[in-house]
C-alpha cells in the first residue's frame, strides 16, 4: 500500500512528509534494538553466524506491527524479500532453502537470552526516551497527570509459581498474569509510561512509590493521581501528597461515607465535606489523612435529579445511594467551590484513558501464550511503544494544521499502516534491495 493511500484528506495536504519519515517513524524501534543489544554483549555468537541481533529483533517487532505470530511473521517477511530480488532461491543439498530472514525457533532462542531482569530494564530504558522525546518536542510538559491501573492476560500453560496468580475473569483458563500499569495525561496526550507484573502475595504500594520518585528524577512534577477503589491505603495517599501530587479515588462505601451522602441528600450538607480516615490498628505504621469528598451521580444520573426524586418520594434512599457515589482528593478547594467540585468529577473520567488504553494495545497484537515471563513483558513494552508512537503522531499531526480548531482524523490502523510501509523500506535497504 503507497503512503498516500493510507492518509486521510485532511491529513495529506499539511505537509508532514518529513515529519512521519521513516527515521521518525521508527527511532523508538532504533532505540529499542541499541538498548537490547547493549544488555547482550556477553553472548558470544559462533564463527561465521548469518544473522546478527538486529536480524531478530525486526522479526520480533514487526510481528508486534502487523499483529501475526513471530512463525507468520518471518515467512511472510523472508517471502517478501526474496520477491524482490532477482534470480532463483538457492537450494541446498539437503533439501533447505536459503533464508534471508531468520525462523521462529532461532528468533524465540534469541528471545529467551533476555533474562527478566533486562527485559524490565529495556522497558524503563525504551519509555523514559519516549517520553523524554515527547517532552523536547512539546507535546507534553513537565506537569504531568499520573493514570495507575491493573490489567490481566490468561496464561494456558502448566506452571505453578508466584507470577502466575488464579482468576475467573478469563476464558478457557483460570490462570493470568497481573500487570500494573502506569500512563501519564499532560496536554491532552496520553502516554505509558510504566509496567510491572506483579507477584502473588507482593504490594502494590512500593511498586508505586517507587515508579513516582523515578518520574521525579527525570525532572516531571506530579499534578493529580488517578487510581481506582482497589489503591485505596492512607499510606499511599499520604505519600503522594508529600511528593506534590494530589489523590483522586473512589472513596469506599464506609458507614461514615454514607452518612454523608445521607446528608446532602436530605439538605444538612453540601457536595464537599471534609473526610478523615486512617490504616487500621494493627498496621505497623499509622497514617492519618484529612481529605474532601465530592459526591457525583454515576453515568446515566445527575445529582440534583437523583436529590430531587428523594426528596419526591421516587426513589427510596437505598436507591439513591446506589446512583451516587464519593471521589475523595486531598486538594483543597479552589474559587467556587461548586464549581471547583464539578471540575474536579469531571476530570476523574479521564482515568478510563487507561482503560481503554489497554484495549487498544489489545487491538494492536493477539495475546501471547508464552511461557517466558521475559518475552511477555518484551511483547508488552513493543505495544506500549505502538500505542506511544500512534498518540505523538496523533499531536504532531495536529499541530501541523493550520486551523486548530478543526479535529484531524489519525486512527491506530493508519498509524500501523505507515509503520509497516516504513519498516519494509528499512529492510529492503538494509539487505541492499533498494538505494
Amino acid at each position: 500500500m503507497p503512503a498516500s493511500d493510507i492518509f486521510p484528506h485532511s491529513v495529506k495536504n499539511l505537509g508532514i512528509k518529513s515529519l512521519l519519515s521513516n527515521h521518525n517513524m521508527l527511532s523508538f524501534f532504533k532505540k529499542f534494538c541499541d538498548d537490547t543489544i547493549s544488555r547482550l554483549w556477553k553472548y558470544k555468537k559462533p564463527r561465521n553466524y548469518k544473522y546478527t541481533d538486529i536480524d531478530f529483533l525486526r522479526v520480533f517487532f514487526f510481528s508486534e506491527i502487523i499483529g501475526r505470530s513471530i512463525h507468520d511473521t518471518s515467512e511472510l517477511l523472508n517471502a517478501y524479500l526474496f520477491s524482490h530480488r532477482k534470480g532463483r532461491r538457492k537450494i541446498f543439498a539437503d533439501g533447505r532453502k536459503k533464508r534471508l530472514v531468520p525462523h521462529q525457533t532461532e528468533v524465540n532462542r534469541y528471545l529467551r537470552q533476555i533474562g527478566i531482569q533486562r527485559a524490565r530494564n529495556i522497558l524503563r530504558k525504551c519509555l523514559d526516551e519516549q517520553l523524554q522525546e515527547a517532552l523536547n518536542l512539546n507535546l507534553i510538559s513537565k506537569r504531568i497527570n499520573v493514570l495507575i491501573n491493573f490489567t490481566e492476560y490468561p496464561y494456558y500453560g502448566k506452571r505453578e509459581d508466584k507470577m502466575i496468580k488464579g482468576t475467573n475473569r478469563q476464558n478457557g483458563t483460570l490462570k493470568m498474569r497481573h500487570y500494573l500499569g502506569f500512563s501519564i495525561l499532560s496536554r491532552e496526550t496520553h502516554l505509558y509510561a510504566g509496567l510491572e507484573q506483579v507477584a502473588i502475595g507482593q504490594s502494590k504500594i512500593p511498586i508505586i512509590l517507587k515508579f513516582l520518585d523515578h518520574l521525579l528524577e527525570l525532572g516531571f512534577k506530579l499534578k493529580y493521581v488517578l487510581m481506582d477503589r482497589e489503591f485505596y491505603r492512607a499510606g499511599l495517599i499520604d505519600m503522594i501528597k508529600r511528593k506534590g501530587g494530589h489523590a483522586l479515588i473512589p472513596a469506599k462505601s464506609y458507614k461514615k461515607v454514607r452518612q454523608i451522602i445521607t446528608d446532602y441528600l436530605e439538605g444538612r450538607g453540601g457536595r464537599v465535606r471534609k473526610y478523615t480516615f486512617s490504616t487500621t490498628q494493627a498496621a505497623k505504621r499509622r497514617h492519618w489523612q484529612h481529605v474532601n469528598l465530592i459526591i457525583k451521580a454515576k453515568g446515566g444520573y445527575s445529582l440534583q435529579g437523583v436529590k430531587r426524586d428523594y426528596k419526591n418520594g421516587k426513589i427510596t434512599l437505598k436507591d439513591a445511594h446506589h446512583r451516587l457515589f464519593t471521589i475523595m482528593t486531598t486538594e483543597k478547594p479552589k474559587g467556587k467551590e461548586s464549581s471547583w467540585a464539578s471540575r474536579i468529577a469531571l476530570f476523574y473520567r479521564r482515568r478510563w484513558l487507561i482503560e481503554t488504553g489497554f484495549s487498544d494495545l489489545n487491538r494492536i497484537n493477539w495475546r501471547w501464550k508464552s511461557n517466558h515471563d521475559n518475552t511477555r513483558l518484551l511483547d508488552m513494552l513493543a505495544r506500549l511503544l505502538l500505542y506511544n508512537s500512534w498518540k505523538m503522531n496523533k499531536k504532531r499531526i495536529q499541530f501541523s494544521s493550520h486551523d486548530k480548531r478543526k479535529k484531524i482524523i489519525w486512527t491506530l490502523n493508519q498509524n500501523q499502516d505507515l509503520l509497516r510501509e516504513a519498516f519494509l523500506s528499512l529492510e529492503k535497504k538494509s539487505q541492499g534491495l533498494i538505494g
